[in-house]
C-alpha cells in the first residue's frame, strides 16, 4: 500500500509521499548500466518519476522505455515524460525557495511586468505593461506604456534578453516611436531589485459616468498572499465599491496569466449574485487522472472534485460583469470567466484569451530543492464546458496595444471605453493608435515567464493509510 501524505504550505498544495511497498520499476534494458548517478540525483529521479506516475493527468501517455537511473539531468528527464501533445506548461525548477517566494507574491524584483518584443533583425525591446506601486520601478519614475532599448547602455538580442532582464542593479534607456522609428529620449533610469510584495490588486477606483458608478479593478494575478493579505485586501476594495453603490464592475485581466485558485474562488465569490455565493453552488468541477479520480470518488474528498462559491460580507452582487482580456489572460482567469458564466451576465472585451482549462500541483523534494508543477487536472463549469483549446472568443473585438498605453482606470482607453458605452449607452472618445505600424513587432514569452499561465491547485490536509 501506497502511504500520500497532503499538506499545505504558503498556500499551495505542497505533496510528500512516502512509499512503503515501492513500485516496480523496468529499466529499458536489464543489463547494469553504463552510467552510475551521484545519489543525490538518483534519489531525484526516483522522486519525480514516483510523482508523474501517480499524479500527472496525462500518466497513461508517459513514455515507458525511459530508464531514471540513467538520466543525467532531472529536469531534462522530466521534460522526457511530458506528454507534448497536450502539456505545455508542467514546470520543474532547481531553485523551490525563489518559486515559493513568487507564488505567495514575495518575489525579489524590480517590479514592473515587462512585454518583450522583436524590433527587426534580432533586436529585443521592452514595453512596460504595469508597474507595481511601492517597487524600485515606480519610485524611478517607470510607466505603464514606457519603452526600453537597452538595459545599461546594451541592445538586447533574443540570446541574452531575459537575463539581461533579471539582473539585481541595472539601468534601463528608455525609447519612443517617431512615426514608424524607434528613438532614444535621452533618459536612463536606476533600478535595483528588492524583495518586496505584490499585492495583484494594482489599481481601482469608481468611475462616475452619467449617472453610473462603474467598479474597476486591476487585477495582475491570482495571489492570495502570506496569512491571505491580498484576498483581505480585495475584500477591503469590493467593501469600497459596495459603499459606492456601483452599479456596474469592470475587472481588469489583460495581463493576468494565472495564479492560485484560492485567489479564484474568492474574487468570484465577491462579483457573483448573492443568492449564488449563499447558496454555495458549484464553481467549476475537477477530473483527474483515472486512478486519482477513483480514489478521491471513493474517499469522498470533495474538496477536491468541486470548488463552491463562499459567503462573504464584501459580495457586490452583481448580474453583469465586464472583462477585459488579451492572450495572457490565462488559466485562473479563465476559470474565473467560465466559472461565473452560468450565474450572471458575462461580457468579454479585448482578445481571445489564452485556452488552458487544467490546474498544477506545486511539489518539493525533501530537500526543498527541486519542485515539480505537474498538471494534475482539467476543470469545467456548472455547465461542463471545458477544453476550450483556442481561448475564450470576445463578445467584443478590440486589439491591446501597448506603445500606446493608457494608465489604468483611464476612460480613453479603448477597451475601458467599449465598456463605459455598453454600460451608459454612450460612446467614449478613445485614444486612437497613433503608430499603425506597431504591428511589426511581435511580442515573444520567454519559458521562464510561462510559470505564470499556471492555475495551482491547494489542497486541506488528508492522510489515508
Amino acid at each position: 500500500m501506497k502511504r500520500i501524505l497532503f499538506y499545505l504550505m504558503a498556500g499551495t498544495l505542497i505533496l510528500v509521499m512516502v512509499v512503503a511497498c515501492k513500485k516496480d520499476v523496468i529499466p529499458a534494458e536489464e543489463e547494469e548500466p553504463d552510467i552510475l548517478l551521484p545519489a543525490e540525483t538518483l534519489a531525484t529521479n526516483e522522486w519525480i518519476f514516483e510523482n508523474m506516475s501517480l499524479y500527472y493527468l496525462w500518466n497513461d501517455y508517459m513514455p515507458k522505455n525511459i530508464d531514471y537511473t540513467l538520466e543525467k539531468d532531472p529536469g531534462v528527464y522530466f521534460q522526457k515524460l511530458k506528454y507534448k501533445p497536450k502539456d505545455k506548461w508542467s514546470y520543474i525548477t532547481s531553485n523551490y525557495e525563489a518559486l515559493a517566494g513568487e507564488l505567495i507574491g514575495e518575489p525579489v524584483t524590480m517590479g514592473y511586468q515587462p512585454a518583450f518584443y522583436l524590433a527587426g533583425n534580432n533586436n529585443v525591446i521592452i514595453v512596460v505593461s504595469y508597474v507595481y506601486p511601492g517597487s524600485s520601478a515606480f519610485e524611478a519614475g517607470l510607466k505603464r506604456g514606457d519603452i526600453i532599448l537597452s538595459i545599461n547602455n546594451m541592445p538586447m538580442d533574443t540570446i541574452n534578453y531575459y537575463n539581461m532582464f533579471s539582473g539585481d542593479l541595472y539601468s534601463v534607456q528608455l525609447g519612443t516611436l517617431d512615426g514608424n522609428t524607434l528613438i532614444e529620449t535621452g533618459q536612463s533610469l536606476n533600478l535595483a531589485a528588492r524583495n518586496m510584495k505584490t499585492d495583484p490588486s494594482i489599481h481601482h477606483e469608481v468611475l462616475n459616468i452619467d449617472g453610473n458608478k462603474i467598479g474597476y479593478l486591476a487585477y495582475v494575478e491570482f495571489i492570495s498572499g502570506e496569512n491571505n493579505e491580498f484576498l483581505t485586501e480585495m475584500d477591503n476594495i469590493f467593501t469600497e465599491f459596495k459603499a459606492e453603490g456601483i452599479s456596474d464592475l469592470v475587472i481588469d485581466l489583460r495581463y493576468n496569466s494565472g495564479g492560485d485558485s484560492e485567489a479564484t474562488i474568492h474574487l468570484a465569490s465577491l462579483i457573483a449574485p448573492t443568492a449564488v455565493t449563499t447558496g454555495n453552488e458549484i464553481m467549476v468541477s475537477l477530473r483527474y487522472n483515472k486512478d486519482l479520480q477513483e480514489y478521491l470518488e471513493y474517499y469522498k474528498y470533495t474538496n477536491y472534485l468541486y470548488y463552491r462559491f463562499e459567503s462573504t460580507a464584501s459580495n457586490v452582487n452583481m448580474q453583469r460583469v465586464y472583462f477585459l482580456t488579451t492572450s495572457r489572460s490565462a488559466s485562473a482567469s479563465e476559470l474565473l470567466i467560465t466559472g461565473l458564466d452560468p450565474y450572471m451576465n458575462v461580457v468579454r472585451i479585448g482578445e481571445s484569451t489564452y485556452g488552458k482549462y487544467v490546474g498544477a500541483w506545486v511539489m518539493p523534494d525533501d530537500n526543498k530543492k527541486w519542485a515539480i508543477m505537474p498538471i494534475v487536472t482539467k476543470y469545467a463549469n456548472a455547465n461542463g464546458y471545458t477544453d476550450f483549446e483556442n481561448g475564450l472568443a470576445p463578445d467584443y473585438m478590440i486589439k491591446d496595444n501597448l506603445f500606446t498605453a493608457r494608465p489604468f482606470g483611464d476612460a480613453s482607453d479603448p477597451m475601458l471605453a467599449k465598456a463605459i458605452e455598453l454600460i451608459t449607452g454612450k460612446g467614449m472618445p478613445s485614444r486612437k493608435a497613433l503608430v499603425p505600424d506597431t504591428e511589426r513587432f511581435k511580442q515573444i514569452v520567454p519559458e521562464r515567464m510561462r510559470l505564470r499561465e499556471n492555475l495551482i491547485i491547494p489542497s486541506i490536509k488528508f492522510q489515508v493509510e
